[in-house]
């Protein structure tokens, strides 16, 4: 939310995929003439960087904004050299919860709550710090919410390219969310009153309604 009101009014937001897309989308309040910009017909990991790069070149006068997972941040990461090579200003904000976060949430929400090869067993992130510094970028670290506001501004200031790793607690809830396509997208956890849900229907809700479901993995917490 911080960084939605720092921007600048014609500026461009390239959103990733995963959890940090849904985290971005949830904070972030779109001023007229800015653009706000993913890829959610396939969800490509990594997609966000590369398409910064793309919005610069085409826009050379915007303000670049990129936000990213760390797995998605892994998949592109050799382009760094071309953020050097063309000398774009983009600001790069890695949202680093050193996991698979939506993977993760899916597998503890249908599979009891187990989870596998997402993290921290079975993938870990690199110190993104030192491989950015290795290219030559400014690198800056947030690891309080008292840091945000000023790390912002000074990044957002800086005329050359930045990449920000932004730590997350691991454990970060993605709501409103479906449970396993058992429920439809419009009627997400948590759920409305189930008064207030039934009076916005415009349509004839799903068979069984009034009894939403609560996987095991929302029952126990």
């Amino acid at each position: 939310r911080i960084l939605s009101k720092k921007m600048q009014k014609d500026s461009i937001l390239i959103g990733d995929c995963g959890g940090n897309i849904v985290v971005s989308n949830h904070a972030y309040e779109t001023k007229y003439g800015q653009r706000n910009i993913t890829n959610n017909g396939n969800s490509p990991m990594g997609f966000s960087f590369a398409a910064s790069m793309g919005a610069w070149i085409a826009n050379p006068r915007a303000q670049v904004v990129c936000t990213i997972g760390d797995g998605g941040f892994n998949m592109n990461i050799q382009e760094l050299q071309t953020l050097i090579n063309y000398k774009m200003p983009i600001k790069t904000f890695i949202l680093n919860n050193h996991i698979y976060g939506i993977t993760k949430a899916f597998q503890e929400t249908n599979f009891q709550g187990r989870a596998e090869a997402c993290g921290p067993k079975g993938y870990n992130p690199p110190d993104f710090a030192k491989i950015v510094e290795a290219y030559g970028i400014k690198t800056e670290i947030i690891n309080k919410n008292s840091e945000i506001e000023d790390k912002i501004d000074e990044i957002l200031n800086y005329s050359g390219p930045v990449v920000c790793d932004v730590n997350i607690h691991e454990h970060h809830t993605y709501e409103p969310r479906i449970f396993g396509w058992k429920t439809p997208i419009e009627d997400m956890y948590p759920y409305l009153p189930r008064d207030e849900f039934i009076k916005n229907m415009f349509i004839d809700p799903l068979e069984d309604w009034e009894n939403p479901i609560y996987p095991d993995v929302v029952k126990n917490n």
